[in-house]
């Protein structure tokens, strides 16, 4: 089973998310802010009481045990709605407000990010970032989607939503592998648009993949990547998403490996 950190390892042909379809896909994502939690601190000594962060979050490896993140010291910090972003932990919120009134997902975020709306990270100068969903149904024909939405829906399995996933026509699918995000078991996952696909031949020159459980649409452009990780929480697949494109370096790329590896998934 691959942590995080190995996929570092990994390469893949990417290309540019154009214009400002990724603002677009999230501006759809009208949801409530919640309030952050503060971590709890406690540790009796001999001769007094210290303050220690309980529940570091945590990557595991099947190969290794567990990779730690970072030191949980930092205040975790709601994504601001606009604007350059200081170095920090923050908040992320998914399209699902039952999820996010019972689960506290926090990342890392480095240097040279910008927030938007409050729940998702742009890469300054490269318009794409990544978010967090969780997924109500996907589309069998991502181009021609209009009336190809999963009959039932897609349901609330890794499994299911990973193969529904990977079976969309056109579009091109990695295999999926084991991966386990600070104790939460599921799949990780790279799928890419073809560069050739031309969007106005498209149902509303739209190429999308899946609503989110609010509805709000996840719309792709030609020769996008977008690495998943999707994994088990409580009976709900989450979906870590980082987009790239043709203008992402090795070096970025990397980044966002990192930023996932500092994933933590707090109950509130």
């Amino acid at each position: 089973m691959p942590s995080v950190s190995e996929l570092l390892e990994r390469e893949g042909a990417t290309v540019d998310l154009e214009g400002d379809h990724f603002e677009r896909m999230l501006r759809r994502r009208d949801r409530k802010r919640r309030n952050q939690r503060f971590a709890v601190y406690a540790l009796v000594g001999a001769f007094a009481v210290v303050g220690v962060v309980i529940g570091v979050g945590s990557l595991r490896s099947g190969d290794d045990g567990t990779i730690a993140g970072p030191p949980a010291t930092q205040t975790a910090t709601p994504i601001p709605s606009s604007g350059a972003m200081e170095p920090g932990m923050y908040v992320f919120r998914t399209s699902d407000t039952d999820f996010d009134a019972s689960y506290r997902i926090t990342m890392d975020i480095p240097d040279g990010y910008r927030g938007f709306e409050g729940y998702a990270v742009i890469k300054l100068g490269e318009n794409q970032g990544m978010s967090a969903w969780v997924v109500g149904n996907v589309y069998a024909d991502p181009c021609h989607w209009i009336g190809t939405l999963l009959d039932p829906p897609v349901g609330s399995s890794v499994d299911g939503l990973v193969a529904a996933l990977a079976s969309q026509k056109g579009r091109h699918a990695s295999t999926p592998t084991d991966v386990t995000v600070d104790g939460f078991a599921g799949k990780y996952m790279e799928l890419t648009v073809p560069a050739g696909i031309y969007l106005a031949e498209c149902d509303g020159g739209e190429f999308r993949t899946w609503l989110g459980t609010d509805g709000g649409e996840r719309y792709l452009q030609p020769g996008q990547r977008d690495l998943l990780w999707i994994v088990d929480v409580d009976g709900t697949p989450l979906v870590i998403d980082a987009a790239l494109g043709a203008g992402t370096s090795a070096q970025d790329r990397a980044e966002r490996i990192q930023i996932v590896n500092s994933v933590r998934i707090d109950p509130r």
